[in-house]
């Protein structure tokens, strides 16, 4: 009789334990990711640009522990058995890093080591190195089959009702913000050597702060999926051969991101008291409108937005088709976070109020 007592209560223990919803001390872990983040991600709002230019090692360390902690935090809530050596890789590697930093600096101290610089890490490694309950409770294996709707997706590359269209626009947008900086940077550097004509700034962002999220590309990357791809599909459909189509897409894209240019302009780009525009100025280019617009910029408009619409845009779907279900997410979260990161730090700065600096002997940071 004690036996069968005693096996039911065993049962029950076991069902306990491992039960998905019960997490134990992970749900400290996920508060504390969670608070990590959420931090991370405030404090970058309270740096100005001349405190930013005295950003240390540490302070980037931090920004890659938040994108780091954001897929930790994601394969704990999906139960995923890949947490395990994941968050141990990463405190091993935070661990190494204050390690070696520490002793190159020469302020290496073993107690400070262990009571200071690595004890989350610590506990973190030891956890999920021996806890039982990590073991039970993480055991969804990583999805290696290819996610059925990008495949669909890939085949058909606008498939608005399925998530997986969505989340890779989504990824796009926040590439693209960064990858549209260096464009330009680079179709700049074309006009200062003489090879196109126009006008550039010297003393422009797109010099300097190279991950600068220039989020008016992003939407263009978006603007070619959404809108400009089905254009293309349709005249697939309705011109014969590849050359129609083609020049018919390019000349569609051209228009449309003309357009689009202009209308930003009307709203953004006003005569100041000095009737120059303050944000660009075409009116020394051959068959411009208003300064805002010109014909060379519409010619590059077309040619990016078609490479993008009839190559770029079709390759990535692609390739995100070859990745697992659980690596396109995991890409995701990383992506996505990584892009908060750069917007906070670059795009979101808290006024700091003014005070008299000098009655307190501290330098004005905003002055510097």
């Amino acid at each position: 009789m004690d036996g069968a007592h005693a096996a039911p209560a065993e049962d029950k223990r076991k069902r306990g334990f491992s039960n998905p919803k019960k997490l134990g001390f992970m749900r400290f872990v996920e508060f504390m990711f969670i608070m990590n983040i959420i931090g991370g991600l405030l404090s970058l709002t309270l740096l100005i640009k001349a405190v930013r230019a005295d950003m240390g090692f540490w302070e980037y360390v931090g920004m890659l522990d938040v994108v780091l902690d954001a897929i930790g935090l994601w394969l704990i809530w999906g139960r995923q058995r890949l947490a395990r050596p994941f968050i141990m890789g990463i405190s091993v590697l935070n661990i190494a890093v204050s390690v070696a930093y520490n002793v190159m600096t020469g302020s290496f101290d073993l107690i400070d080591q262990l009571l200071v610089w690595s004890t989350w890490d610590i506990v973190l490694l030891l956890y999920f190195l021996t806890s039982r309950r990590a073991k039970a409770v993480l055991v969804e294996g990583f999805e290696t089959d290819r996610d059925l709707e990008v495949q669909e997706a890939a085949a058909e590359l606008y498939r608005p009702r399925k998530w997986a269209f969505w989340r890779d626009i989504i990824m796009y947008f926040c590439v693209f913000s960064v990858v549209g900086h260096w464009m330009e940077a680079g179709y700049c550097t074309f006009i200062r050597l003489g090879i196109i004509p126009g006008t550039y700034d010297p003393n422009s962002q797109i010099w300097s702060d190279w991950l600068y999220p220039f989020c008016v590309y992003g939407f263009g990357a978006v603007a070619c999926v959404l809108l400009l791809y089905p254009v293309k599909t349709f005249l697939q459909r309705r011109l014969p051969g590849r050359f129609l189509p083609l020049f018919g897409s390019f000349c569609a894209n051209a228009f449309v991101c003309t357009f689009i240019e202009f209308a930003m302009g009307m709203m953004l780009n006003q005569p100041g008291p000095d009737g120059k525009l303050p944000l660009w100025d075409y009116s020394n280019m051959a068959f411009n409108l208003m300064g805002q617009v010109c014909l060379q910029n519409a010619v590059a408009f077309g040619v990016v937005a078609t490479l993008m619409t009839w190559v770029i845009y079709p390759a990535l779907e692609r390739l995100i088709a070859k990745l697992p279900k659980d690596g396109a997410n995991m890409l995701f979260v990383f992506i996505v976070v990584g892009f908060c990161v750069l917007f906070f730090l670059y795009c979101v700065n808290v006024l700091i109020p003014s005070f008299d600096y000098g009655s307190v002997g501290v330098a004005n940071p905003v002055a510097e």
